[in-house]
């Protein structure tokens, strides 16, 4: 449906037509958001200052010319959102059977979920005040799905080149600095502004925390950092992985956000989906 949004996507992320589905998956959705602050800018910024503008006074006074230049490469980022919320409304939830005995609506339990749709609402009839979209839902018409990465390096680091730059009056430098810090700033998540979410935590007694469907990796893990904090650091946690290779790496996730092993039980999640033939 966007083409030219397609190819300028997979190009700056590296992937080929002729590489294998399960790697376009992996790159494309498990590890989205963390890729999208690995963009080489290193070669970004070489192929930039290789470019020949044919100007007469050479690279002096050029960038207001530039500038424009470089941002229409990566404008394609400001659409991947909207287009993420397209897509979502795509699902055809209504279709959508139970997965597990599990998510039931007459427990006493708060869910907190990161992906955009309804599910909840609609398959498994879990009341709207039981319910917290971390990251926004499709149910908020007016707002775009919150999508991005935590890795405020990166832009320190091209922040220290664009000064360095600028030091030397190098306006190509400067300039092509400009558009990679742009990108990273519209591409990073401040997950502290939606932590507020989670504040009815403290309101309610909670003895354990399950978690399904995520790594407990990268920006996201202050969100479960916090959740330790609000639930007084005593609920027990029990975790699922759908692999047994994930184990470990989520096992580590888990206690680099400070959850002691005494508290984390490591669960296959063929026991949590346990109504598959439903």
């Amino acid at each position: 449906m966007y083409p030219e949004f397609l190819c300028a996507f997979e190009e700056h992320y590296y992937i080929y037509p002729g590489m294998i589905n399960e790697a376009k998956k992996k790159l494309l959705w498990n590890e989205l958001e963390a890729n999208l602050a690995n963009i080489d800018e290193d070669i970004i910024i070489e192929n930039a200052l290789s470019i020949d503008m044919n100007l007469e006074s050479g690279d002096v006074g050029i960038e207001d010319t530039l500038y424009p230049y470089f941002k229409d490469e990566y404008s394609y980022i400001q659409q991947l959102a909207k287009y993420l919320k397209q897509w979502v409304r795509t699902i055809r939830i209504r279709d959508v059977g139970r997965k597990t005995s599990q998510i039931d609506n007459s427990k006493e339990a708060l869910y907190i979920t990161f992906n955009y749709t309804a599910v909840l609402e609609t398959v498994y009839k879990i009341a709207l005040d039981k319910i917290i979209h971390i990251h926004g839902s499709l149910r908020e018409r007016d707002s775009d799905p919150i999508l991005g990465h935590g890795n405020k390096r990166r832009i320190e680091r091209i922040q220290e080149n664009k000064k360095e730059a600028e030091r030397l009056f190098d306006e190509k430098w400067s300039s092509i600095c400009k558009v990679v810090e742009d990108y990273y700033n519209q591409t990073y998540k401040d997950v502290g502004r939606y932590t507020f979410k989670l504040i009815s935590l403290t309101k309610i007694k909670i003895e354990k925390v399950h978690v399904i469907g995520h790594s407990v990796a990268g920006v996201d893990q202050l969100y479960f950092k916090n959740i330790d904090i609000f639930t007084k650091r005593k609920a027990k946690w029990k975790v699922y992985y759908y692999k047994d290779d994930e184990r470990q790496k989520l096992y580590n996730n888990l206690l680099n956000c400070g959850i002691g092993s005494s508290r984390i039980e490591m669960v296959p999640s063929n026991q949590f989906y346990d109504m598959q033939n439903h």
